[in-house]
């Protein structure tokens, strides 16, 4: 989960007096964004840098970068970690809760990655005219935590972003928040889809299906626990009963109205012998042991049912690029990496501008059609078998725009579609076959197999 919130000028002190010291290894925050190493900055957290970033100023020199008129000195991008994975990190052990923040750390810089590329941009008024840059990427700091304010198991970092971009243009300026508010569910289906993909490589889990509106929790951990350390959403949702609440508004009333003061977390050893006597108290196990599932057992592919209910939630009632990414990563159900999510969906929506000014396509664009579903099984997570997934999917397009094929099972590679060969002419018998073989092909490098194309001998 992601949430975004502006940060005062003042607040630098807030973020720089927490160390963090309910992680199993406690420091400071740490540098992050392309933009930020552009200035030199990297590894930990410089107090005094950190305050002039806030002030829109050089860190190391302290000189004014950009006009400094701005209401908003940075970004807070706030990544949450689904509760079951926050519940590991309490009560896996030592190594699982290394593995945990690792997976988590890693799935935040693909989540920003994705940001800097499609998202964080500036803007150039000329007259009426509004012209959106690209930019050098984000000057960040990064605080990650573990624990909530009410003391339950809650992993998340703070993406502190500076208010204050290099544009292409050779300009220091304000960054256009128009473009991070309208990627914010994209980024987030990035960093959930990357989290899945880390634990489940590292620590063998497998996940179970959320609903559309917010990720799965890990196969093991079990209701009761994620009920015994979600007291936060249990308070906010009292106080919305006790109100009479049930708007999204009331929802961010009740959620200031419970919120605690912050004070200084234990130890991540003291916290691990609370969190494993709630746990006990709850009826849940005061450690788990997940069944480890080796990784790779079977080619990772889409859930296309999935894919299809979020591209059909989109408002406008189309499909922009930021669309598909939050589809792509909805229907990996054991996670994708970052840096896969580009390749894929660029073999189905083409380069565009940056920000928030992504071009509306139709959604049948960005879908397979049932035929294609039929012939080569649900669309791989590998860019590369992806991409044979789509070569094999225009070759049966193809035949059908040549031929004039009006019957979707008519085509080759459907298994169980037969035509009557002997009717066909001697150039389209030859298509035919050539076309089949393609798609036997693709078929077989996909991990499938065909039984009615052995039979007609057309595999071999």
């Amino acid at each position: 989960m992601l949430g975004i919130h502006g940060v005062r000028r003042d607040k630098a002190d807030y973020y720089l007096s927490d160390l963090a010291g309910e992680l199993p290894v406690a420091g400071p925050g740490l540098w992050a964004g392309t933009a930020a190493v552009g200035l030199g900055l990297a590894g930990s957290v410089a107090p005094d840098a950190f305050r002039h970033l806030l002030q829109s100023r050089h860190p190391g020199t302290g000189v004014g970068l950009g006009s400094g008129r701005v209401s908003v000195a940075a970004f807070d991008l706030t990544f949450s970690a689904p509760k079951s994975a926050s519940v590991l990190f309490a009560l896996g052990g030592p190594h699982v809760a290394d593995a945990v923040v690792a997976a988590h750390r890693q799935a935040v810089a693909g989540s920003l990655c994705y940001l800097e590329q499609h998202a964080i941009t500036a803007v150039r008024r000329t007259g009426a005219e509004r012209a959106v840059l690209a930019t050098s990427g984000a000057v960040a700091a990064e605080f990650t935590h573990g624990v909530s304010r009410n003391g339950d198991p809650h992993l998340h970092s703070h993406v502190v972003v500076a208010n204050l971009v290099h544009a292409m243009d050779g300009q220091w300026t304000a960054c256009d928040r128009r473009g991070i508010d309208a990627h914010r569910v994209a980024a987030s289906g990035v960093y959930e889809a990357h989290l899945r993909a880390g634990l489940s490589a590292t620590l063998g889990v497998r996940w179970r299906a959320g609903d559309l509106s917010r990720p799965g929790d890990i196969d093991g951990v079990g209701p009761e626990l994620l009920g015994a350390f979600s007291s936060r959403a249990a308070d906010i949702r009292r106080h919305m009963s006790e109100l009479g609440i049930h708007s999204g508004r009331g929802a961010r009333v009740a959620w200031a109205a419970t919120r605690p003061d912050k004070v200084t977390s234990a130890p991540f050893a003291e916290l691990v012998d609370r969190w494993r006597r709630q746990a006990r108290d709850a009826g849940g196990p005061p450690q788990l042991e997940l069944p480890s599932h080796p990784p790779g057992a079977s080619r990772a592919v889409l859930d296309e049912h999935r894919f299809a209910g979020a591209i059909s939630l989109t408002a406008h009632g189309g499909a922009r690029r930021r669309d598909v990414v939050t589809a792509f990563a909805a229907a990996a159900r054991g996670g994708v990496e970052a840096c896969a999510l580009d390749p894929l969906v660029d073999q189905w929506v083409g380069p565009g501008p940056v920000g928030v000014a992504e071009p509306v396509q139709q959604r049948r664009s960005v879908m397979p059609a049932n035929r294609h579903l039929r012939s080569l099984g649900p669309r791989p997570l590998d860019p590369d078998d992806h991409a044979v997934w789509r070569g094999a999917a225009h070759a049966l397009d193809a035949y059908r725009e040549r031929w004039g094929t009006p019957h979707p099972a008519e085509p080759p590679g459907v298994p169980g579609a037969a035509p009557a060969l002997a009717s066909l002419s001697a150039t389209r018998l030859a298509d035919h076959v050539r076309t089949e073989r393609q798609v036997a092909a693709a078929r077989t490098r996909l991990g499938w197999r065909d039984p009615m194309t052995a039979e007609r001998g057309l595999a071999r």
